[in-house]
């Protein structure tokens, strides 16, 4: 096998680079089909019962739409109730109601507000309404409805009369009726029945919008002053109780994020062509605009991240090599392997995310650490024979290729145990790049030395630093084996020290661990928490199979003691529900302060509520979002702070616990869905799959390595110094303060696959040494230093400062992805270079062995 590769890359050098330009300009041509997912809440695992969840999910949009979908501008200022921010938070209204990419919009000053003005002077009007229906029609305030009295009694009765069939525009008469109803359902509040009402409805009950023009006057403004006094349901929603920051909402239609991202720029370039006036500013915020902002930071970090990659990978070949072809090759075998897996990835539609957008800089760095052991063993067979090349390239393919397959295939194992976690993207992630590098593998092993038997010029014989490294890695060796068992010592204490610090670690996850502190998404959305009501919504979906079950004011009273009790959690921003709009009508419509707090008194009232709001267009009723027009699926909205994954599903388990003891025997079915709980669910789930992942590629590396080594004993001495790194970057995530999610568990399995190739090649070349040419343990470590030790330092080196170009990344993950991977490289060159040999040292040849091995070299 290893002799046919030789030959195919000596001798068809042009039919195989052929065929790797003609793979890679075919599947290069499908980079442009690649789309991009913004949706941080894959980051978190799904659970048991995933089905059941997407169609709860289903079945809350059907009824209620998507409330994910909403997107805000935010106006900030000393006083936004005033005209000059009033009127640029207008004009923006303005423009976005006329985008066909939003559905509706809802602010301050375009909609309907329920409040009272002075009575309208014209026939019709609610200030006719007592007259209309009589004196003599109105109940004593003693009256009460009798037995058998049908529904609207002789008021209603008394209306019907009054009304002519062509003054059907001046009164709608399911107004009426509904108005007449409420009465009746509630004799207390309205003592005096129409009597009680008519004073009320004198100043007129309207539901319109405060501006009708372009222009907010002076009387619009204060208008809004004194509905905003009187409207509980508008403070902190669209204006923050201290009225200095005020927002549009966009409710926005389902479209595709490359036409979302489209639409944001174009929304961004019109506040930036109408700057706000001094004194006012304007931010975006929401999901929708989180979403599209990943998208962009996406895109920023690929154009960024791979030419940087590359740059710095250069300079360390450039400085370690000291040869410009020891440059190029790797550079152009890399890019080659880049290439053809980003065409991959759109040819069969797989998106790039927060997460595999680190993938064409993971597969760099590995297929320039590659190159790097070819090159190195290139120049060593060079060195032993006569400067012939095609000699050089089939030793260097006999001696290089087992050992290059073994690091990449560990790293492919290693990334690929992400396939049996239950979070779709560590999924997606792990079985991607473990293709990923198994292309890499196969284009550097081909395209490396078929080049490299063109080059005349032949790289430099070791000397000066090189060889002073050699000589610096020998002496550490020898230092090492001259005290081995005091090394395994330490080595025990340091893990033993590692494994306490690990047990720390705190698992976790927030929707804005994806950004800065600085960033102007991070900012807008601690605005938003602050003074408003987030962006992060739990919908609490209840349902029951009796028609008309969420009018019951029984049961609409043990919800709303839920949602006090929930309200009064620090968690917690606000919560909505049916019961809010019912309240603050009845409010408007009495003038009871009572009527926002004490409960529903009947049915009937309820009822006469859903009415009242449904009169005129039953599809615009406000009640719409919040209950299903059967009374059979209601919706409790919880808006919560982004506290993090384990906190919010503390609160949504101790919210269960309570739902369950307040609905006791009521038959309601009791679901979550919405942002907070879908990015929150199973995050417990991520150790355990971590967990799953790491010690199923922990197994499979073993036993990889026993079989391809022949020997159980040198799989078994590969474990211990890969695992000291692992443990070593969790006790440092603990000092750091950085928790375990999905984002930074993908880090323990890169590293785990990387980690083991320094082991191989240290493996590799003791096996050699000693069972091809005889040497004990002591000589063939020190020859296995001299001969991989300075391509193992120089390939973490470069591993190492290739990821920590990850620093420079837009997105909190990817930063700590570089840092942890740059950590745990330099945890396992320590373990490679002290811990192994040591471990080698003492137990890696049995007393047979030895004995070989003396006797070899004893013949001639």
């Amino acid at each position: 096998m290893l002799d046919w590769i030789a030959t195919l890359v000596t001798r068809h050098r042009v039919p195989v680079l052929g065929m790797l330009v003609v793979v890679a300009g075919l599947l290069g041509s499908q980079i442009t089909k690649v789309q991009v997912d913004p949706s941080v809440e894959n980051l978190i695992s799904s659970y048991e019962g995933e089905a059941l969840g997407v169609r709860i999910k289903d079945l809350f949009r059907a009824d209620f739409g998507d409330t994910d979908r909403v997107m805000v501008v935010l106006i900030t200022a000393d006083d936004v109730v005033a005209r000059v921010p009033l009127q640029y938070l207008h004009d923006v209204t303005r423009h976005v109601t006329e985008a066909d990419w939003v559905e509706t919009v809802v602010s301050l000053t375009e909609t309907p507000m329920p409040r009272r003005v002075e009575p309208i002077e014209q026939s019709g009007g609610f200030g006719d309404l007592e007259e209309e229906l009589g004196a003599d029609d109105q109940p004593a305030e003693d009256d009460a409805p009798g037995e058998g009295d049908e529904p609207g009694g002789s008021a209603f009765d008394a209306l019907e009369d009054e009304l002519e069939p062509d003054e059907d525009d001046a009164f709608d008469p399911a107004i009426v009726d509904a108005l007449v109803s409420l009465v009746e359902a509630d004799p207390e509040r309205f003592p005096g029945g129409f009597r009680t009402l008519g004073l009320e409805l004198q100043r007129e009950l309207v539901a319109t919008p405060v501006v009708e023009g372009d222009v907010v006057t002076d009387e619009d403004v204060e208008e809004l002053r004194q509905a905003l006094e009187g409207s509980e349901l508008v403070r902190g929603r669209l204006v923050s109780p201290d009225r200095t920051v005020a927002v549009s909402a966009l409710f926005l239609r389902e479209i595709e994020p490359r036409e979302m991202r489209r639409r944001v720029e174009e929304l961004r370039q019109w506040l930036s062509s109408n700057p706000p006036p001094e004194g006012v500013g304007v931010h975006l915020g929401g999901l929708p605009y989180l979403r599209s902002a990943i998208v962009e930071n996406i895109r920023a970090d690929q154009i960024t991240l791979v030419p940087l990659t590359l740059l710095v990978s250069m300079l360390f070949l450039a400085l370690t090599l000291r040869w410009l072809w020891g440059v190029l090759l790797p550079v152009g075998a890399v890019a080659l392997t880049a290439v053809m897996v980003v065409g991959a990835m759109g040819l069969v539609g797989e998106p790039m995310n927060v997460l595999n957008n680190i993938i064409p800089t993971l597969l760099i760095i590995i297929g320039i650490s590659d190159s790097i052991h070819l090159l190195s063993r290139y120049r060593e067979e060079l060195q032993r024979g006569d400067g012939d090349r095609d000699r050089a390239v089939r030793g260097m393919v006999r001696a290089m290729a087992v050992a290059c397959f073994l690091t990449s295939l560990t790293t492919s194992v290693g990334l690929a145990s992400l396939a049996i976690s239950r979070t779709v993207m560590l999924r997606h992630f792990g079985v991607t790049a473990a293709a990923g590098v198994v292309v890499a593998y196969l284009v550097t092993i081909t395209f490396v030395p078929l080049v490299v038997s063109w080059v005349k010029k032949l790289p430099p014989r070791s000397s000066g630093s090189g060889a002073e490294i050699d000589v610096f890695l020998m002496r550490v060796t020898a230092w090492v084996l001259h005290r081995p068992w005091q090394i395994l010592a330490v080595t025990s204490a340091l893990l033993a020290l590692a494994i306490y610090g690990a047990l720390q670690i705190r698992v976790d996850h927030a929707l804005l661990d994806q950004f800065d502190e600085s960033d102007p998404v991070y900012v807008t959305t601690r605005l938003l928490e602050e003074q408003l009501d987030g962006v992060r919504p739990l919908e609490v979906s209840l349902r029951s199979e009796a028609e008309g079950r969420f009018f019951d004011p029984t049961l609409l009273a043990e919800i709303d003691e839920v949602a006090r009790w929930a309200k009064a959690r620090d968690e917690v921003l606000a919560v909505t529900s049916q019961t809010n709009i019912l309240r603050e009508s009845l409010f408007l419509l009495s003038r009871d302060e009572t009527a926002r707090t004490l409960p529903f008194v009947s049915e009937a009232q309820v009822r006469a509520l859903h009415a009242l709001m449904s009169a005129r267009d039953p599809g615009r009723s406000p009640l719409k979002a919040w209950v299903t027009p059967d009374g059979r699926h209601m919706r409790l909205q919880i808006k919560v702070r982004d506290i993090g994954a384990q906190a919010t599903m503390r609160f949504i388990d101790a919210l269960d616990a309570r739902f369950a003891e307040s609905l006791s025997g009521d038959a309601v079915d009791v679901a979550y869905t919405g942002e907070a709980y879908d990015g929150s669910v199973g995050m417990d789930a991520v150790v355990t799959d971590l967990l799953g992942s790491l010690l199923t590629a922990i197994g499979i590396i073993f036993v990889l390595l026993s079989l391809l080594f022949r020997s159980l004993r040198l799989g078994l001495l590969s474990i211990p110094p890969n695992l000291l790194p692992l443990v070593g970057t969790m006790a440092y995530m603990v000092v750091r303060g950085i928790p375990l999610n999905a984002a930074t568990g993908i880090v323990f399995s890169v590293a785990l696959g990387l980690g083991v190739d320094g082991s191989i090649h240290v493996l590799a070349r003791f096996r050699e040494e000693t069972r091809e040419k005889g040497f004990l343990a002591h000589a063939a470590l020190i020859r296995a230093a001299r001969g991989t030790g300075r391509a193992i330092v120089v390939s973490s080196v470069t591993l190492a400062a290739g990821f920590a170009v990850l620093l420079w990344s837009s997105f909190i993950p990817v930063q700590r992805f570089g840092e942890l991977i740059a950590v745990t490289v330099f945890m396992t060159l320590f373990a490679t270079l002290i811990v192994q040999p040591a471990l080698l040292k003492v137990a890696g040849m049995s007393e047979r062995a030895k004995r070989r091995a003396l006797a070899q070299r004893a013949t001639p």
